[in-house]
């Protein structure tokens, strides 16, 4: 597996309004979707309206059931509804502080006693006015122009930052509305402007017909790639439409295809000891001599519970998964002198995991990262993220180097972040993507789904690294053609000659 985005949604990227599944990084998993009939009630402290401003959420919670809502100032969508649900199910998914005043949301960002900093709601007296009338469903029907002042107004209100790329926004939004019809795809066109003016990979909007509108900041090997195939059929770059015919798709990505077969072979070859994998298929480790090598291919699909278990119970189990196999590789390369840890092919996932690798390889506690999310005018609380050594098996005061490339994404880049702190790590590669913030999801009227950056992620000496991405101690390209020629991988080359 190599990051998070397929073939062929890689391929139709350089269009960038493509029609393939989406696939969202550092993805937040909503409400334990359970809840028994029977009645039974929530213990009267959950009760009430509980409000994270800088995420939109409202939790509105009466003695059996559970409203969620996503809000702005004019609008306000319910994205889902549970009746029957009791103290035990809902605490699953969010934690009641000890004065009774907030509760933290576990789902999605690890479990009780182990996980990522996560969002606080606070208690407030009444729904947000937005809320409190005119409720709008996700089967609700909104007109292509309603649709855009919705997004619009999502946007101006929880988007991160629009100075990084001097973006006046609503003088933006307003011309883009201009040309917005009842025609589905003059929705699409403008949004995909939009994204086009802020290059931010965690921007996505996923069209309940199946089509992905989606801009990333920085070009990843994978559109290198493209851009090879291009150059070397007379193909114009970025490739134009009437260029992509289904046997033009389908040769294109037979030519990613090979060329990534052939880097991983070129990988292999520098194996001197077996070739191990974990059960995921994500984690690949083996010795290269006396420098142990390990792959990490996505922070995410640890978990091999149901799809039907909640979110703490696949958490649970995805942590559980990735412990054992870290156990395993950290075992196998424990009389190594050093470790190179390859993310260059590494989309992101969750911070849970990344946090849960990182703290392999320390004997103290640190601060790995911090976070903040925009709100409003202002900025929620800053948090930090805290490494503790593991309880697990560790590998601690010998060199390590990470590998990254522009495919190094999202929690791939939080765990970068969170091992900078390390002394003995070196950087090598190409500066990675620049996507930190968890994605903020609304699930939109017509079963549409909006993503959006709306956090700040420093790393440990207050440095923000977004569009830019996390810079590297020694510059190596990834997997050049002349590398790929020649049988070679520069990033481990550099490696080697960093740690021996």
């Amino acid at each position: 597996m190599r990051g998070n985005i397929s073939i062929t949604c890689a391929v139709l990227s350089a269009l960038l309004l493509t029609a393939c599944g989406s696939n969202h990084s550092k993805e937040q998993v909503n409400q334990n979707n359970g809840g028994s009939q029977s009645g039974s009630t929530i213990a009267t402290a959950y009760q009430g309206v509980w409000v994270a401003s800088g995420y939109a959420d409202v939790l509105e919670v009466t003695d059996n059931s559970v409203n969620y809502y996503k809000y702005s100032s004019d609008y306000c969508v319910l994205q889902a509804s549970f009746s029957g649900i009791t103290t035990a199910e809902l605490s699953r998914s969010v934690s009641l502080s000890d004065d009774e005043t907030s509760l933290s949301w576990i789902a999605g960002y690890g479990t009780a006693t182990f996980g990522a900093p996560a969002r606080v709601l606070s208690k407030e007296t009444n729904l947000p006015p937005s809320c409190q009338n005119d409720v709008l469903m996700v089967s609700s029907s909104l007109s292509n122009q309603d649709m855009f002042a919705l997004y619009s107004q999502i946007m101006q209100e929880y988007y991160v930052d629009f100075e990084r790329m001097d973006i006046d926004w609503p003088q933006l939004a307003y011309n883009l509305s201009l040309p917005v019809t009842n025609d589905a795809n003059t929705l699409f066109d403008a949004i995909y402007e939009s994204y086009i003016a802020l290059q931010d990979g965690h921007n996505s909007f996923s069209a309940a017909d199946g089509t992905l509108i989606k801009v990333l900041g920085k070009q990843t090997h994978t559109m290198d790639l493209i851009e090879e195939y291009a150059l070397d059929n007379n193909l114009s770059y970025p490739l134009q439409a009437n260029e992509l015919s289904a046997s033009r798709i389908a040769a294109i990505e037979a030519y990613i295809e090979n060329n990534l077969n052939t880097e991983q072979a070129i990988v292999l070859e520098y194996a001197t000891t077996d070739i191990q994998q974990d059960n995921s298929e994500q984690i690949t480790w083996f010795s290269i001599d006396n420098i142990g090598y390990v792959r990490i291919d996505s922070m995410t699909d640890y978990s091999t519970v149901s799809d039907d278990e909640d979110d703490l119970t696949q958490t649970t189990s995805a942590l559980n998964n990735l412990n054992s196999a870290m156990d395993q590789v950290l075992t196998d390369l424990a009389n190594t002198d050093g470790l190179i840890i390859d993310l260059r092919a590494n989309g992101g996932g969750n911070d849970y995991i990344s946090l849960a690798i990182a703290s392999r390889f320390t004997d103290v506690e640190y601060v790995g990262y911090k976070k903040y999310a925009r709100d409003g005018n202002s900025v929620t609380e800053t948090l930090e993220a805290t490494i503790e050594p593991s309880s697990y098996t560790r590998y601690t005061n010998k060199p390590l180097v990470l590998l990254v490339s522009a495919e190094t994404a999202s929690a791939a880049e939080a765990f970068t972040l969170a091992m900078l702190p390390q002394d003995q790590v070196t950087v090598i590669g190409t500066a990675t993507q620049g996507i930190f913030s968890d994605v903020l999801e609304w699930v939109l009227p017509g079963g549409h789904v909006l993503g959006l950056s709306n956090e700040v992620y420093l790393s440990a000496d207050d440095v923000w690294y977004e569009g830019t991405g996390i810079p590297v101690d020694i510059e190596v390209p990834n997997f050049s053609k002349e590398d790929r020629a020649n049988g070679v991988d520069s990033g481990i080359e550099a490696a080697l000659t960093a740690l021996n």
